[in-house]
């Protein structure tokens, strides 16, 4: 009897092992397409720019232009639907939120909160972009976009793990036009 209930307990706590280990692995993996996916809109963002700004040699972008296609980047890359709720098919469970900051020549940083703009503060080139929802840091010296995406908890089948943080991850893409 003693060797049965040992046996019972080496194979529920395998079991436990085994879930959590398949659901973190699952996690991660989401976390690095999330990395991907923000690194992705960044330089989306970046790509559309004023070309008579820049003719002159200043950049600056085209918030608009670069914001919605952002939008339409997101819903197929993170597999959600246009008002950012996931589809059936997505490992997201909750509505993904973003935030998109522009850095231009033009000194103002245009911060925009699920396509709509957020607000607009002043900068100069050597001063610190401090994210809003991680402690991603980091100095802009250069025409620069930064985008955070929000993207929920992880799924764990584990109820007790369902206090764990959100998965947000940023990235910035910049312009070395000088």
């Amino acid at each position: 009897m003693k060797i049965f209930i040992i046996t019972v307990a080496v194979v529920i706590l395998y079991s436990f092992t085994v879930v959590f280990t398949q659901d973190y692995r699952q996690a991660q993996r989401n976390s690095y397409r999330l990395k991907y996916v923000c690194e992705e809109l960044s330089a989306t963002g970046a790509s559309f720019f004023d070309r008579k700004e820049y003719s002159e040699g200043y950049t600056v972008f085209d918030t608009e232009e670069g914001i919605k296609a952002i939008g339409d980047q997101i819903t197929s890359l993170l597999s959600v639907d246009s008002s950012m709720v996931p589809v059936d098919n997505s490992y997201w469970s909750k509505n993904i939120e973003y935030k998109v900051y522009f850095y231009d020549d033009l000194g103002i940083c245009k911060v925009y909160a699920n396509g709509s703009l957020d607000r607009e503060e002043a900068f100069t080139y050597g001063d610190l972009h401090k994210d809003d929802w991680t402690s991603y840091n980091t100095v802009i010296s250069d025409p620069t976009v930064v985008v955070s995406i929000n993207a929920g908890p992880g799924r764990f089948r584990l109820k007790f793990l369902d206090t764990l943080p959100d998965i947000i991850r940023s990235a910035s893409h910049e312009w070395k036009n000088r």
